[in-house]
């Protein structure tokens, strides 16, 4: 038995890829394509949820009681503020970049 064609060399018995084959490679590329953006996802949420986090509660903390209320109400205000503007810029840029693609 020759080891040639297992490690490169040429051998009479090597088979051409196949549209099988070409379409096994196509799914795994769409596969890790989607596993990335999902990864990208997490990693973007978690970061926007951090930023959220950090700028509230120092926000929060520099007058707390400057309206009379106490941090967590404060935090929780700000928090709501901080998502409905992300929300709105989303909504803004995910149309904008809908119309450039029409």
């Amino acid at each position: 038995m020759a080891f040639g064609g297992l490690f490169g060399g040429s051998s009479s018995s090597s088979t051409p890829v196949t549209a099988t084959a070409v379409n096994t490679s196509n799914d795994v590329k769409e596969q890790l394509k989607q596993q990335i953006a999902q990864e990208l996802a997490v990693a973007n949420a978690t970061e926007l949820v951090n930023k959220m986090t950090e700028n509230c509660f120092e926000q929060c903390q520099k007058a707390p009681f400057a309206n009379g209320e106490d941090v967590c109400y404060c935090v929780e205000k700000c928090l709501e503020k901080y998502m409905r503007a992300w929300n709105t810029v989303s909504k803004t840029y995910i149309s904008r970049i809908q119309q450039s693609n029409n």
